[in-house]
């Protein structure tokens, strides 16, 4: 008779393979951030598609109609992680929570559409925890005096890109009135874990849930910038181009925290929950 196996649950690690982890629990740390912002609407009827039902849209100021959705496209490098160096692409889409936690219950958040990171233990560390949609890509980020950030995938095939100059300095954080002396930026994510023996359409997945989580830039520097954000539509499996740009937000001032910015400093993603199970 063979050895009987010695492991058991008390004996793992915190993400697999069990004995050598990939990555350990949050938070994670970042420094020599650089994170270029292009905050755009895009249609309404795109957007929802694309929502889950938990989650409506947030209106867009000035549209009396409801036919704009809010969206944003990230294009960042982060220098040091506590889950390594790496760049990243984000695409996300600004909507109202109406689930069932009472804390988070009526407030403005962010949905993540899709990302790409060129990093793999941001890729998993990112789904399985936050469960952010990200994938692997090639993604170059140049700094100054232009900064430029292209996310291809495969390597030939351009996604999207993002170009920008900053112009103006719209203030270091310290100096800026609350909330902005350290800027929260609140997501949710859809965490969808496959059930191996659901191989059909409609499928059933052994895990599905609405997790929260909270990105919070720090002791940094923001930068009023113009630049713009293309999305070349050249593939279809990862469609950005499905939330199109219908207009570019103007360069953020300290009236428009909203608009299209640079910021350089610190993050730090901490908290990060079970909203509910779906």
């Amino acid at each position: 008779m063979g050895m009987q196996g010695q492991l058991s649950k008390a004996s793992f690690g915190y993400s697999v393979p069990v004995d050598a982890p990939l990555y350990e629990p949050f938070p994670l740390y970042y420094e020599d951030v650089t994170i270029m912002m292009f905050p755009y609407a895009t249609p309404a009827v795109a957007a929802a598609k694309l929502l889950p039902s938990q989650l409506e849209l947030a209106p867009v100021p000035g549209d009396t109609t409801g036919a704009l959705a809010g969206a944003v496209m990230v294009f960042a490098h982060y220098g040091f992680s506590t889950v390594g160096a790496y760049n990243e692409v984000a695409q996300t889409v600004a909507c109202i929570y109406r689930g069932s936690d009472p804390t988070l219950a009526g407030k403005p958040i962010s949905y993540a559409v899709r990302l790409h990171v060129d990093n793999d233990m941001a890729m998993t560390a990112g789904r399985e925890i936050g469960g952010f949609p990200k994938k692997l890509g090639h993604i170059s980020f140049s700094h100054t005096p232009i900064y430029t950030s292209v996310l291809a995938s495969p390597e030939d095939l351009p996604i999207c890109s993002g170009e920008m100059q900053a112009f103006a300095k719209v203030g270091e954080q310290k100096d800026f009135p609350p909330p902005m002396q350290q800027m929260v930026m609140p997501f949710v994510s859809l965490r969808v874990i496959p059930d191996p023996e659901s191989l059909t359409a409609p499928f059933h997945p052994s895990l599905c849930q609405l997790i929260y989580t909270e990105w919070v830039l720090e002791q940094g520097t923001f930068w009023s910038a113009r630049g713009k954000v293309a999305l070349t539509g050249a593939s279809a499996l990862n469609p950005y181009d499905l939330l199109p740009v219908v207009a570019q937000a103007p360069p953020m001032t300290l009236q428009n925290p909203q608009g299209t910015a640079l910021f350089r400093g610190r993050m730090t993603i901490a908290q990060v929950k079970v909203l509910e199970s779906l």
